[in-house]
Protein backbone atom coordinates (compact mmCIF):
# COMPACT_ATOMS: atom_id res chain seq x y z
CA UNK A 1 0.00 0.00 0.00
CA UNK A 2 1.38 3.80 -1.16
CA UNK A 3 1.95 6.16 1.73
CA UNK A 4 -0.15 8.81 2.18
CA UNK A 5 2.08 12.07 1.40
CA UNK A 6 0.85 16.18 1.72
CA UNK A 7 2.09 19.19 1.49
CA UNK A 8 1.17 22.18 3.69
CA UNK A 9 0.89 24.86 0.88
CA UNK A 10 0.44 28.81 2.30
CA UNK A 11 -0.34 31.41 0.13
CA UNK A 12 -0.04 34.96 1.40
CA UNK A 13 -2.32 37.16 -0.90
CA UNK A 14 -3.13 40.79 -0.99
CA UNK A 15 -6.70 40.37 0.01
CA UNK A 16 -6.48 36.86 1.63
CA UNK A 17 -4.25 34.25 3.44
CA UNK A 18 -4.85 30.53 2.29
CA UNK A 19 -3.74 27.88 3.19
CA UNK A 20 -4.65 24.40 2.02
CA UNK A 21 -3.33 20.58 1.93
CA UNK A 22 -1.93 19.17 -1.52
CA UNK A 23 -0.94 15.76 -2.21
CA UNK A 24 1.88 14.92 -4.40
CA UNK A 25 -0.24 14.66 -7.23
CA UNK A 26 -1.14 18.28 -7.24
CA UNK A 27 -4.33 17.36 -6.08
CA UNK A 28 -5.88 19.97 -3.06
CA UNK A 29 -7.62 18.40 -0.28
CA UNK A 30 -8.82 21.39 1.99
CA UNK A 31 -8.60 24.66 1.75
CA UNK A 32 -9.12 27.59 4.11
CA UNK A 33 -8.78 31.30 3.73
CA UNK A 34 -9.22 34.34 5.93
CA UNK A 35 -9.20 37.98 4.63
CA UNK A 36 -7.27 41.10 5.43
CA UNK A 37 -7.40 44.76 4.37
CA UNK A 38 -4.82 47.29 2.24
CA UNK A 39 -4.23 50.44 4.32
CA UNK A 40 -3.23 53.43 2.38
CA UNK A 41 -2.85 56.23 5.16
CA UNK A 42 -1.19 58.95 1.95
CA UNK A 43 -1.82 58.69 -1.77
CA UNK A 44 0.06 55.71 -3.54
CA UNK A 45 1.01 54.48 -0.35
CA UNK A 46 -0.25 50.54 0.63
CA UNK A 47 0.85 48.96 3.34
CA UNK A 48 0.44 45.71 5.87
CA UNK A 49 1.51 44.53 8.96
CA UNK A 50 3.25 41.47 9.18
CA UNK A 51 2.50 40.31 12.43
CA UNK A 52 -1.10 39.91 10.91
CA UNK A 53 0.07 37.44 7.85
CA UNK A 54 1.80 35.49 10.50
CA UNK A 55 -1.17 35.83 12.98
CA UNK A 56 -3.96 34.73 10.27
CA UNK A 57 -1.57 31.89 8.90
CA UNK A 58 -1.40 30.59 11.77
CA UNK A 59 -5.38 30.45 12.23
CA UNK A 60 -5.92 29.39 8.62
CA UNK A 61 -3.42 26.19 9.13
CA UNK A 62 -5.44 25.15 12.77
CA UNK A 63 -8.79 25.73 10.19
CA UNK A 64 -7.11 23.37 7.17
CA UNK A 65 -6.01 20.61 9.56
CA UNK A 66 -9.45 20.65 10.75
CA UNK A 67 -11.55 21.12 7.91
CA UNK A 68 -9.04 17.71 6.30
CA UNK A 69 -9.48 15.45 8.70
CA UNK A 70 -5.84 13.92 7.42
CA UNK A 71 -3.64 11.67 9.92
CA UNK A 72 -0.89 15.19 10.47
CA UNK A 73 2.21 12.74 9.92
CA UNK A 74 0.87 13.02 6.77
CA UNK A 75 2.53 16.06 5.86
CA UNK A 76 6.00 16.05 5.03
CA UNK A 77 6.67 19.71 4.07
CA UNK A 78 5.41 23.03 4.17
CA UNK A 79 5.99 24.87 0.95
CA UNK A 80 4.76 28.45 0.70
CA UNK A 81 3.98 31.63 -1.94
CA UNK A 82 2.78 35.01 -1.62
CA UNK A 83 1.99 38.65 -2.53
CA UNK A 84 5.56 40.09 -4.44
CA UNK A 85 7.73 42.81 -3.33
CA UNK A 86 6.83 43.59 0.05
CA UNK A 87 10.37 44.19 2.40
CA UNK A 88 9.72 43.20 5.78
CA UNK A 89 12.30 43.87 8.49
CA UNK A 90 13.74 41.35 10.80
CA UNK A 91 16.64 42.44 13.14
CA UNK A 92 19.47 40.40 14.84
CA UNK A 93 16.89 39.19 17.60
CA UNK A 94 14.51 37.65 14.70
CA UNK A 95 11.74 40.36 15.45
CA UNK A 96 10.09 42.44 12.72
CA UNK A 97 11.50 46.32 12.30
CA UNK A 98 8.94 47.37 10.43
CA UNK A 99 5.44 47.23 11.81
CA UNK A 100 3.78 48.43 8.89
CA UNK A 101 5.18 47.04 5.46
CA UNK A 102 5.61 48.70 2.12
CA UNK A 103 3.50 45.97 -0.68
CA UNK A 104 3.64 45.37 -3.86
CA UNK A 105 1.44 48.16 -5.21
CA UNK A 106 2.70 51.15 -2.94
CA UNK A 107 4.41 53.65 -4.64
CA UNK A 108 6.36 55.95 -2.07
CA UNK A 109 9.25 55.54 -3.31
CA UNK A 110 8.37 57.05 -6.86
CA UNK A 111 10.98 60.13 -5.87
CA UNK A 112 14.11 57.65 -5.87
CA UNK A 113 12.88 55.88 -8.81
CA UNK A 114 13.44 59.30 -10.37
CA UNK A 115 16.87 59.94 -8.92
CA UNK A 116 18.20 57.02 -10.17
CA UNK A 117 16.35 57.85 -13.97
CA UNK A 118 18.10 61.26 -14.03
CA UNK A 119 21.71 60.14 -12.63
CA UNK A 120 21.95 56.47 -14.85
CA UNK A 121 21.15 55.15 -18.02
CA UNK A 122 18.03 53.13 -17.16
CA UNK A 123 18.68 51.20 -20.83
CA UNK A 124 22.25 50.01 -19.42
CA UNK A 125 20.65 49.11 -16.26
CA UNK A 126 17.66 46.90 -17.37
CA UNK A 127 20.89 45.11 -19.50
CA UNK A 128 21.79 44.26 -16.01
CA UNK A 129 18.40 44.12 -14.45
CA UNK A 130 16.48 42.58 -17.02
CA UNK A 131 14.07 45.24 -15.59
CA UNK A 132 12.81 49.01 -16.02
CA UNK A 133 12.95 51.26 -12.97
CA UNK A 134 9.48 50.85 -11.21
CA UNK A 135 7.92 51.47 -7.76
CA UNK A 136 7.68 47.95 -7.40
CA UNK A 137 10.80 46.46 -6.56
CA UNK A 138 11.99 46.04 -3.39
CA UNK A 139 15.26 47.60 -3.98
CA UNK A 140 13.20 51.04 -4.22
CA UNK A 141 11.38 50.18 -1.29
CA UNK A 142 14.67 49.45 1.14
CA UNK A 143 16.30 52.78 -0.40
CA UNK A 144 13.07 54.72 0.94
CA UNK A 145 13.47 53.09 4.31
CA UNK A 146 17.22 54.26 4.73
CA UNK A 147 16.35 57.31 3.45
CA UNK A 148 13.01 58.09 5.47
CA UNK A 149 14.11 55.06 8.45
CA UNK A 150 17.14 55.34 8.72
CA UNK A 151 16.68 54.06 12.05
CA UNK A 152 15.06 50.86 11.02
CA UNK A 153 17.54 50.59 8.44
CA UNK A 154 20.07 49.95 10.63
CA UNK A 155 18.59 47.84 13.12
CA UNK A 156 17.24 45.51 10.42
CA UNK A 157 19.50 42.24 9.49
CA UNK A 158 17.13 41.04 6.83
CA UNK A 159 14.40 42.24 4.94
CA UNK A 160 12.33 39.37 3.52
CA UNK A 161 9.37 39.50 1.09
CA UNK A 162 6.09 38.09 2.67
CA UNK A 163 6.32 34.43 1.92
CA UNK A 164 10.44 34.76 2.87
CA UNK A 165 8.40 35.97 6.25
CA UNK A 166 6.82 33.02 6.44
CA UNK A 167 9.52 30.89 6.28
CA UNK A 168 11.32 32.60 9.03
CA UNK A 169 8.64 32.34 11.12
CA UNK A 170 8.42 28.74 10.60
CA UNK A 171 12.91 27.95 10.92
CA UNK A 172 14.52 30.92 11.70
CA UNK A 173 16.43 30.74 8.81
CA UNK A 174 16.62 33.39 5.99
CA UNK A 175 16.24 32.49 2.37
CA UNK A 176 14.50 34.03 -0.56
CA UNK A 177 13.90 32.38 -4.17
CA UNK A 178 15.00 33.61 -7.86
CA UNK A 179 11.42 34.77 -8.84
CA UNK A 180 11.35 36.88 -5.60
CA UNK A 181 15.19 38.23 -6.33
CA UNK A 182 15.07 38.70 -9.88
CA UNK A 183 11.99 41.40 -8.80
CA UNK A 184 15.07 43.46 -6.26
CA UNK A 185 16.51 45.86 -8.53
CA UNK A 186 19.50 44.40 -7.21
CA UNK A 187 19.97 41.27 -9.26
CA UNK A 188 21.85 40.72 -12.44
CA UNK A 189 19.89 38.71 -14.74
CA UNK A 190 22.78 37.37 -16.93
CA UNK A 191 24.53 35.59 -13.87
CA UNK A 192 21.59 34.94 -11.43
CA UNK A 193 23.17 36.09 -8.24
CA UNK A 194 22.88 39.85 -6.45
CA UNK A 195 24.33 42.46 -8.64
CA UNK A 196 27.11 44.33 -6.16
CA UNK A 197 26.69 47.04 -8.72
CA UNK A 198 23.04 47.76 -8.70
CA UNK A 199 23.69 47.55 -4.56
CA UNK A 200 26.01 50.74 -4.93
CA UNK A 201 23.17 52.25 -7.85
CA UNK A 202 21.01 52.26 -4.62
CA UNK A 203 23.59 52.85 -2.22
CA UNK A 204 21.65 49.82 0.00
CA UNK A 205 23.53 46.63 1.41
CA UNK A 206 23.43 43.97 -0.51
CA UNK A 207 24.11 41.61 2.68
CA UNK A 208 20.49 42.93 3.67
CA UNK A 209 19.11 40.85 1.38
CA UNK A 210 18.37 36.81 1.87
CA UNK A 211 20.93 34.15 0.20
CA UNK A 212 19.02 32.49 -2.83
CA UNK A 213 17.79 28.92 -3.28
CA UNK A 214 15.95 27.55 -6.12
CA UNK A 215 12.51 27.47 -5.35
CA UNK A 216 11.90 24.16 -4.64
CA UNK A 217 14.61 23.78 -2.19
CA UNK A 218 14.42 22.88 1.27
CA UNK A 219 15.87 25.66 3.32
CA UNK A 220 15.19 24.63 6.83
CA UNK A 221 12.76 22.41 9.13
CA UNK A 222 9.73 23.65 11.10
CA UNK A 223 11.40 24.94 14.56
CA UNK A 224 9.96 22.59 17.32
CA UNK A 225 8.19 25.16 18.91
CA UNK A 226 6.23 26.54 16.19
CA UNK A 227 5.36 22.78 15.10
CA UNK A 228 3.56 22.45 18.47
CA UNK A 229 2.36 25.75 18.14
CA UNK A 230 0.86 25.04 14.47
CA UNK A 231 -0.11 21.56 15.11
CA UNK A 232 1.72 20.01 12.77
CA UNK A 233 5.08 17.37 12.75
CA UNK A 234 8.32 18.71 14.05
CA UNK A 235 11.25 19.50 12.28
CA UNK A 236 9.88 18.81 8.83
CA UNK A 237 11.33 20.43 5.58
CA UNK A 238 10.03 24.17 4.27
CA UNK A 239 10.63 24.76 0.81
CA UNK A 240 11.74 27.79 -0.16
CA UNK A 241 8.51 28.70 -2.16
CA UNK A 242 7.94 31.39 -5.21
CA UNK A 243 6.12 34.78 -5.68
CA UNK A 244 2.29 33.71 -5.84
CA UNK A 245 1.22 34.66 -9.52
CA UNK A 246 4.62 32.31 -11.43
CA UNK A 247 3.59 29.75 -8.30
CA UNK A 248 0.39 29.75 -9.93
CA UNK A 249 1.52 29.55 -13.28
CA UNK A 250 3.64 26.07 -12.70
CA UNK A 251 0.16 24.82 -10.93
CA UNK A 252 -1.60 25.75 -13.65
CA UNK A 253 0.93 23.87 -16.09
CA UNK A 254 2.72 27.26 -18.07
CA UNK A 255 6.14 25.07 -18.52
CA UNK A 256 6.22 26.05 -21.81
CA UNK A 257 6.62 29.20 -24.20
CA UNK A 258 3.64 28.80 -26.28
CA UNK A 259 1.29 30.01 -24.12
CA UNK A 260 -0.16 33.79 -22.56
CA UNK A 261 -1.83 34.08 -19.46
CA UNK A 262 -4.29 36.73 -17.92
CA UNK A 263 -4.38 36.63 -14.57
CA UNK A 264 -6.96 38.96 -12.94
CA UNK A 265 -7.40 39.36 -8.77
CA UNK A 266 -7.30 42.23 -7.18
CA UNK A 267 -4.74 43.26 -10.13
CA UNK A 268 -4.53 41.82 -13.80
CA UNK A 269 -1.08 39.93 -14.84
CA UNK A 270 -0.70 39.77 -18.33
CA UNK A 271 2.57 36.75 -18.98
CA UNK A 272 4.26 34.73 -21.66
CA UNK A 273 7.12 32.69 -20.93
CA UNK A 274 10.41 32.94 -22.31
CA UNK A 275 14.28 31.99 -22.37
CA UNK A 276 15.27 35.37 -21.21
CA UNK A 277 13.76 38.89 -20.24
CA UNK A 278 12.44 40.66 -22.93
CA UNK A 279 14.23 44.11 -22.62
CA UNK A 280 11.58 47.02 -23.01
CA UNK A 281 10.33 50.07 -21.10
CA UNK A 282 7.15 48.32 -20.56
CA UNK A 283 7.78 45.00 -19.93
CA UNK A 284 8.86 43.41 -16.29
CA UNK A 285 10.56 40.44 -16.09
CA UNK A 286 10.70 37.99 -13.74
CA UNK A 287 12.44 34.37 -12.59
CA UNK A 288 10.36 31.19 -13.15
CA UNK A 289 10.06 28.88 -10.63
CA UNK A 290 11.58 26.18 -12.45
CA UNK A 291 13.60 27.73 -15.34
CA UNK A 292 13.05 30.48 -18.10
CA UNK A 293 11.61 33.96 -17.54
CA UNK A 294 8.26 35.21 -16.92
CA UNK A 295 8.05 38.96 -18.93
CA UNK A 296 4.99 40.62 -17.75
CA UNK A 297 2.75 43.34 -17.74
CA UNK A 298 0.41 44.52 -14.88
CA UNK A 299 -2.82 46.56 -14.11
CA UNK A 300 -2.63 47.06 -10.60
CA UNK A 301 -6.42 47.50 -10.61
CA UNK A 302 -7.24 45.22 -13.18
CA UNK A 303 -10.56 43.42 -10.61
CA UNK A 304 -10.27 46.13 -8.59
CA UNK A 305 -11.84 48.87 -10.65
CA UNK A 306 -14.63 45.92 -10.55
CA UNK A 307 -14.75 46.29 -6.90
CA UNK A 308 -14.71 49.82 -6.76
CA UNK A 309 -17.39 50.17 -9.32
CA UNK A 310 -19.84 48.02 -6.98
CA UNK A 311 -18.53 49.78 -3.55
CA UNK A 312 -19.46 53.41 -5.96
CA UNK A 313 -23.19 51.90 -6.94
CA UNK A 314 -23.71 50.93 -3.13
CA UNK A 315 -22.53 54.14 -2.10
CA UNK A 316 -25.80 55.66 -3.21
CA UNK A 317 -27.93 53.32 -0.93
CA UNK A 318 -30.22 52.29 -2.68
CA UNK A 319 -29.44 48.48 -1.65
CA UNK A 320 -26.82 46.20 -2.13
CA UNK A 321 -25.88 45.85 -5.69
CA UNK A 322 -24.44 41.97 -6.36
CA UNK A 323 -21.78 41.45 -9.79
CA UNK A 324 -24.27 39.45 -11.28
CA UNK A 325 -26.35 42.46 -11.49
CA UNK A 326 -23.82 44.66 -12.80
CA UNK A 327 -23.22 42.19 -15.68
CA UNK A 328 -26.94 42.47 -16.20
CA UNK A 329 -26.41 45.88 -16.44
CA UNK A 330 -23.63 46.10 -18.44
CA UNK A 331 -25.47 43.63 -21.13
CA UNK A 332 -28.27 45.81 -21.70
CA UNK A 333 -25.34 48.47 -23.44
CA UNK A 334 -24.32 48.44 -26.66
CA UNK A 335 -20.59 47.23 -27.01
CA UNK A 336 -18.53 50.80 -27.06
CA UNK A 337 -20.35 51.94 -24.57
CA UNK A 338 -21.84 54.58 -26.46
CA UNK A 339 -18.60 56.47 -26.55
CA UNK A 340 -17.87 56.78 -22.84
CA UNK A 341 -14.40 55.40 -21.60
CA UNK A 342 -13.14 54.65 -18.75
CA UNK A 343 -9.58 54.95 -17.64
CA UNK A 344 -8.81 52.00 -15.07
CA UNK A 345 -5.45 53.42 -13.05
CA UNK A 346 -7.23 53.88 -10.06
CA UNK A 347 -3.78 53.65 -8.39
CA UNK A 348 -2.04 54.38 -10.42
CA UNK A 349 0.86 51.92 -12.23
CA UNK A 350 4.04 51.01 -12.79
CA UNK A 351 4.85 53.15 -15.82
CA UNK A 352 7.66 55.79 -14.94
CA UNK A 353 6.01 58.21 -16.32
CA UNK A 354 2.47 57.79 -14.85
CA UNK A 355 3.00 56.01 -11.50
CA UNK A 356 0.49 58.78 -9.70
CA UNK A 357 -2.21 58.30 -12.54
CA UNK A 358 -5.73 58.17 -11.72
CA UNK A 359 -9.22 56.37 -12.69
CA UNK A 360 -11.00 58.85 -15.26
CA UNK A 361 -14.54 58.41 -17.18
CA UNK A 362 -14.33 60.26 -20.72
CA UNK A 363 -16.58 61.30 -23.17
CA UNK A 364 -19.65 61.83 -20.46
CA UNK A 365 -22.78 62.77 -21.87
CA UNK A 366 -26.30 63.10 -20.62
CA UNK A 367 -27.73 60.04 -22.25
CA UNK A 368 -24.88 57.93 -20.15
CA UNK A 369 -26.64 56.21 -17.18
CA UNK A 370 -24.91 53.80 -14.46
CA UNK A 371 -25.43 51.05 -16.77
CA UNK A 372 -23.15 52.45 -19.31
CA UNK A 373 -20.88 53.25 -16.79
CA UNK A 374 -20.33 49.26 -15.51
CA UNK A 375 -19.59 48.31 -18.98
CA UNK A 376 -17.36 50.80 -19.30
CA UNK A 377 -15.33 49.43 -16.39
CA UNK A 378 -14.88 45.99 -18.03
CA UNK A 379 -14.27 47.84 -21.20
CA UNK A 380 -11.58 50.26 -19.96
CA UNK A 381 -9.50 47.16 -18.03
CA UNK A 382 -10.17 45.17 -21.22
CA UNK A 383 -8.53 48.31 -23.28
CA UNK A 384 -5.65 48.61 -20.93
CA UNK A 385 -5.19 44.61 -21.01
CA UNK A 386 -5.22 45.34 -24.72
CA UNK A 387 -2.46 48.26 -25.21
CA UNK A 388 -0.15 45.28 -23.47
CA UNK A 389 -0.94 42.83 -25.60
CA UNK A 390 0.17 45.51 -28.18
CA UNK A 391 3.39 46.09 -26.61
CA UNK A 392 4.28 42.68 -26.36
CA UNK A 393 3.24 41.81 -30.42
CA UNK A 394 5.51 44.93 -31.25
CA UNK A 395 8.73 42.99 -29.82
CA UNK A 396 8.12 39.90 -31.41
CA UNK A 397 5.64 37.70 -28.78
CA UNK A 398 3.40 35.67 -30.84
CA UNK A 399 0.36 35.31 -29.02
CA UNK A 400 -2.66 33.38 -30.50
CA UNK A 401 -4.60 32.34 -27.70
CA UNK A 402 -4.77 33.26 -23.58
CA UNK A 403 -5.47 31.10 -21.17
CA UNK A 404 -7.32 33.27 -18.07
CA UNK A 405 -7.36 32.52 -14.14
CA UNK A 406 -8.31 34.13 -11.13
CA UNK A 407 -11.83 35.45 -9.49
CA UNK A 408 -12.91 37.37 -12.49
CA UNK A 409 -13.28 34.46 -14.79
CA UNK A 410 -16.66 34.14 -12.76
CA UNK A 411 -17.50 37.13 -15.09
CA UNK A 412 -17.78 35.60 -18.59
CA UNK A 413 -18.40 39.12 -19.90
CA UNK A 414 -15.62 40.84 -18.84
CA UNK A 415 -13.86 37.94 -20.72
CA UNK A 416 -15.87 38.41 -23.86
CA UNK A 417 -15.23 41.81 -23.99
CA UNK A 418 -11.29 41.25 -24.00
CA UNK A 419 -11.47 38.47 -26.61
CA UNK A 420 -13.71 41.19 -28.55
CA UNK A 421 -10.89 43.46 -28.37
CA UNK A 422 -8.05 41.47 -29.06
CA UNK A 423 -9.81 39.23 -31.25
CA UNK A 424 -7.78 36.58 -29.73
CA UNK A 425 -9.69 33.66 -27.76
CA UNK A 426 -9.78 33.83 -24.13
CA UNK A 427 -9.99 30.30 -22.27
CA UNK A 428 -10.66 30.37 -18.54
CA UNK A 429 -9.64 27.52 -16.76
CA UNK A 430 -11.24 26.03 -14.13
CA UNK A 431 -8.61 26.01 -11.49
CA UNK A 432 -9.26 28.26 -8.80
CA UNK A 433 -6.44 27.37 -5.73
CA UNK A 434 -3.34 27.68 -8.88
CA UNK A 435 -0.86 28.43 -6.34
CA UNK A 436 -1.57 26.28 -3.51
CA UNK A 437 -1.55 23.36 -6.10
CA UNK A 438 1.79 25.26 -7.34
CA UNK A 439 3.41 24.74 -3.97
CA UNK A 440 2.08 21.30 -3.10
CA UNK A 441 4.26 20.41 -6.65
CA UNK A 442 7.38 22.76 -5.93
CA UNK A 443 6.89 20.59 -2.23
CA UNK A 444 6.51 17.34 -3.89
CA UNK A 445 9.77 17.93 -6.44
CA UNK A 446 11.91 19.56 -3.47
CA UNK A 447 11.33 16.54 -1.79
CA UNK A 448 11.97 14.20 -4.20
CA UNK A 449 8.51 12.73 -4.68
CA UNK A 450 8.52 14.06 -8.13
CA UNK A 451 11.16 13.29 -10.33
CA UNK A 452 10.25 15.89 -13.27
CA UNK A 453 7.69 18.54 -12.38
CA UNK A 454 7.03 19.20 -15.77
CA UNK A 455 5.34 16.10 -16.45
CA UNK A 456 3.77 15.56 -13.25
CA UNK A 457 1.71 18.99 -13.47
CA UNK A 458 -1.39 17.65 -15.40
CA UNK A 459 -2.02 20.83 -17.25
CA UNK A 460 -5.18 22.07 -16.70
CA UNK A 461 -4.34 24.45 -19.91
CA UNK A 462 -5.27 21.25 -22.14
CA UNK A 463 -8.32 19.97 -19.94
CA UNK A 464 -10.96 20.93 -22.39
CA UNK A 465 -13.63 19.34 -19.88
CA UNK A 466 -13.44 22.30 -17.64
CA UNK A 467 -12.28 24.66 -19.84
CA UNK A 468 -14.43 27.34 -21.11
CA UNK A 469 -13.64 28.86 -24.71
CA UNK A 470 -14.42 32.34 -25.62
CA UNK A 471 -14.19 33.14 -29.25
CA UNK A 472 -13.36 36.37 -30.31
CA UNK A 473 -16.89 38.22 -32.80
CA UNK A 474 -15.48 39.45 -35.96
CA UNK A 475 -18.92 41.77 -35.91
CA UNK A 476 -16.94 43.59 -33.48
CA UNK A 477 -13.63 44.32 -34.37
CA UNK A 478 -13.57 47.10 -36.71
CA UNK A 479 -15.79 49.08 -33.92
CA UNK A 480 -13.17 47.56 -31.23
CA UNK A 481 -9.85 48.85 -32.74
CA UNK A 482 -11.36 51.91 -33.30
CA UNK A 483 -12.29 52.30 -29.57
CA UNK A 484 -8.44 50.78 -28.83
CA UNK A 485 -6.93 53.50 -30.96
CA UNK A 486 -8.84 56.40 -28.83
CA UNK A 487 -8.01 54.29 -25.44
CA UNK A 488 -4.44 54.51 -26.53
CA UNK A 489 -4.53 57.97 -27.75
CA UNK A 490 -6.28 59.08 -24.20
CA UNK A 491 -3.76 57.12 -22.58
CA UNK A 492 -0.70 58.65 -24.48
CA UNK A 493 -1.72 62.29 -23.71
CA UNK A 494 -1.99 61.56 -19.98
CA UNK A 495 0.86 60.41 -19.94
CA UNK A 496 2.92 62.43 -17.04
CA UNK A 497 -0.17 64.51 -16.14
CA UNK A 498 0.00 64.05 -12.81
CA UNK A 499 3.63 64.18 -12.23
Amino acid sequence: MRKLINILAIDIGTQSIRAGIVNTQGTILAVSQKSQEVFSPNPGWAQQKPKTWWGLTKQIISDVLKKSKIDINTIKAVSTCGQMHGPVGIDHNGEITTEWTQIWMDKRCEEICNNIRENFDELKLSYITGNPITTGWPGFKVKWIKENQPEIYNKTKWFLVPKDFINYQLTGIAATDPSEASGTYIYDANSNTYSSYMAKVLDIDINKFAPIYNSYDIIGKTKVNISEELGIPVNIPVIAGGGDFIVSLLGLGLVSQETAVDMTGTSTLFVVHKNKPIINPSVQNLRHVIDGWIPFTMLDTGGLSMKWCKDFLNSLNLGEISYEQMITMAEKIPHGSEGLIFYPYLLGERRQENVQAKGCFFGLTINHTASHMVRSVMEGVSLAIGKDIQAFKKVGVDIKQVFCVGGATRNKLLYQIKADITQIPHILTNEPEASLRGCGLLGAFGLGFTKNIKEKKENVFNDNTSNTIIKPDKEKEMEYHKLQLEFNRIYDHLVGFWM
